[in-house]
């Protein structure tokens, strides 16, 4: 049997008792209701479903992440009012990793991720609950489709996990006795990723092709993107080509173009047909009030001294070397999409304020995707990015995955190559070879969930990062808070 959590059961129990419907209006307030549970009621069902979406919402967009993330490429570093403004993070940005064991926002990160991941087991309980109820085939296909919805979220946190972290405990929930120490050993990265592998099979399997009741909710083909990815990084080029070849085949989608690309990542773009996941966020079109926001992941990344709504930390910048890329690139649409750069206008005429910080040799350049244009933000609402979504899965990548493995088994590369390069407004590839793909990639999935530095790990090309050395510095070191919990975690994989 397995065991629940006590402080996610009381979250989830006050879900599962919410007169809300839609799920993205949950807002979970931690308190057990006097009323028991009634798991015949199947207009209940939803709700841990709902539950660990608003868990992976707040998980994920902790804005310690981000940095963690991205800053190990050659696309973002660490910004800030000061070169000492949460300087740790310039540790795991030079591969100093001893010096980062001890770091605040690397245990954060682990913890959020496996908090995500215990989430997901607690609340296939109570579908188990509801599930003992059921007798129609229908029914039963009903609740099949909600648990893969779950299961997405265990598999793509463990997705992020093994990425930062290599070798990493897959959480056994049958092992697991409350109120005894849970101290499991690490599994191989292998066994990791075949174990990811799995749970999307499950989720591919159940989940609908299009999701009209919960919009927004996961799908068929963003569970096969997510595998697409994982195979990616294992480099089995032909597992990439036949998942993305299907998802191309398939779920019929098609790229934004023109204004509605560059408002893609902005208010208008919120759910757009391209995206495969994102992770929801509203202010229910009412300027004061409650609202559900991404609070410091946007903040984090907003242009320094600017005005409300236009400001933040400054804390992610540009790196020169990125800059110099896309310029050589003729990247003038995908410019516009991605990057701020302080002392001018946005393309929606907003001022982005002069920051020139004494700790680089050039002007302060923003992330552009968090940036949403001051006339989209409902009036009355004062914060950077407030009402938008984050991005979690993309066709875009979904077409440069497909055009990679095409380059490595044999195939037409240059028909999903230039379907996202025509729509960033550049010359088609004829011939595209595999550094032709990896460029295209960072240009267009420019600082988003690590995947420049994870694209430089997986094809043995992160030895040109200053810094790196191969066999080291690919993934980060277990928190040294996590190794006094649990001793096991210094021991060598076990399978």
């Amino acid at each position: 049997m397995k065991k629940l959590n006590k402080i996610a059961l009381m979250l989830i129990m006050s879900v599962l008792m919410s007169s809300c419907t839609d799920w993205l209006d949950i807002v979970q307030e931690g308190t057990i209701p006097s009323e028991d549970i009634d798991y015949t009621d199947k207009s209940l069902m939803y709700a841990p479903v709902s539950g660990v979406y608003s868990q992976a919402r707040a998980r994920l967009s902790q804005w310690e992440i981000w940095p963690l993330l991205n800053v190990r490429g050659d696309e973002v570093t660490k910004g800030g009012g000061s070169l000492n403004d949460q300087g740790e993070y310039l540790n795991v940005e030079n591969f100093n990793y001893p010096l980062a064991k001890g770091f605040w926002a690397l245990n954060n990160t682990w913890v959020s991720f496996y908090k995500l991941v215990f989430n997901t087991h607690d609340n296939q309980v109570l579908m188990d609950n509801f599930r003992e109820h059921l007798t129609s085939d229908e029914d039963i296909a009903l609740i099949n489709s909600y648990e893969a919805e779950i299961i997405f979220h265990r598999a793509l946190a463990y997705y992020l996990i093994s990425n930062l972290w290599g070798d990493v405990p897959i959480i056994n929930p049958e092992d697991i006795t409350y109120g005894i120490p849970y101290q499991p050993y690490r599994n191989s990265l292998p066994k990791v990723r075949e174990y990811i592998k799995e749970e999307l099979d499950f989720c591919i399997q159940h989940l609908p092709e299009t999701q009209t009741s919960h919009p927004g909710a996961v799908t068929k083909y963003t569970a096969m993107a997510l595998k697409a990815k994982v195979a990616l990084m294992e480099g089995d080029f032909s597992l990439v080509e036949s998942i993305t070849d299907q998802i191309i085949l398939e779920a019929g989608i098609s790229l934004s173009e023109g204004d509605a690309y560059y408002n893609y990542f902005k208010i208008p773009g919120k759910l757009a047909p391209e995206s495969l996941y994102e992770l929801q966020f509203t202010d229910f079109d009412n300027g004061s009030g409650d609202q559900i926001y991404g609070g410091s992941w946007f903040g984090h990344q907003g242009p320094a001294q600017g005005e409300a709504p236009i400001t933040g930390w400054g804390f992610i910048m540009f790196e020169k070397e990125h800059l110099d890329f896309m310029k050589d690139r003729n990247e003038d649409l995908r410019w516009e999409v991605s990057i701020l750069s302080s002392g001018e206008f946005t393309p929606a005429g907003d001022s982005i304020p002069l920051f020139e910080p004494d700790y680089q040799d050039i002007k302060a350049y923003y992330n552009g995707k968090p940036y949403v244009p001051s006339d989209q933000i409902t009036p009355g609402r004062n914060d950077y990015g407030s009402n938008n979504n984050i991005k979690v899965l993309r066709y875009a990548d979904v077409l440069l995955m497909n055009a990679e493995a095409k380059v490595m088994v044999g195939g037409n590369a240059a028909g999903p190559l230039n379907e996202v390069r025509t729509r960033a407004g550049l010359d088609p590839i004829n011939s595209p070879t595999q550094d032709d793909i990896l460029d295209e990639r960072r240009a267009e999935l420019s600082v988003e969930w690590g995947n420049r530095f994870f694209d430089l790990v997986r094809t043995g090309k992160a030895g040109k990062l200053e810094g790196f050395v191969a066999g080291e510095h690919e993934y980060l070191p277990i928190p040294l808070a996590q190794e006094d919990l649990n001793p096991n975690l210094a021991e060598p994989a076990v399978d």
